[in-house]
């Protein structure tokens, strides 16, 4: 049920129906609408004890659909994990290339730069990352505070 179809469906009970067949009829439909939700979960229930119970060897063509389920699920959740780890590590970027711009003129400078290439300013001590997780990494630190990984 859609976000509008929940706010139509919570006007509709509580404004009295007067006599409304139309009114009637639409708040009879959310009723069994309901009803066959809950009997929809009873029976998803029902599915997963027969399966646990030894289902998947009596019905093996159900077996093989949840296995392509799973499979499913597992590349999915791993395009998810692929998702992050790029956005972590564009983060990570992102903050190191920020942390070697001039506060002067605004250039970014290499990372082992003490001055500025473009107008001589000193620049700020550079902050360090992690490669692994991007978390900041305190000057004489060797490994990272967060993941362990060697920092070089």
């Amino acid at each position: 049920m859609g976000f509008l179809d929940g706010i139509v469906k919570g006007l509709a009970e509580i404004v009295p129906d007067q006599g409304n067949p139309e009114l009637k009829a639409y708040k009879a439909k959310n009723e069994l609408d309901d009803i066959a939700a809950k009997e929809n979960a009873i029976f998803a229930r029902l599915g997963r004890q027969v399966y646990a119970d030894g289902g998947a060897e009596a019905y093996p063509a159900v077996k093989t659909e949840l296995e392509a389920v799973a499979a499913l699920r597992k590349d999915v959740e791993n395009r998810i994990r692929v998702a992050q780890e790029e956005t972590d590590a564009k983060k990570a970027a992102e903050q190191a290339a920020e942390a070697r711009r001039c506060s002067q003129c605004g250039a970014v400078n290499p990372e082992s730069a003490a001055f500025c290439q473009s107008c001589g300013n000193r620049l700020a001590s550079p902050k360090r990352f992690c490669s692994q997780c991007g978390a900041e990494q305190p000057a004489d630190s060797r490994f990272c505070n967060e993941c362990g990984t060697r920092i070089e």
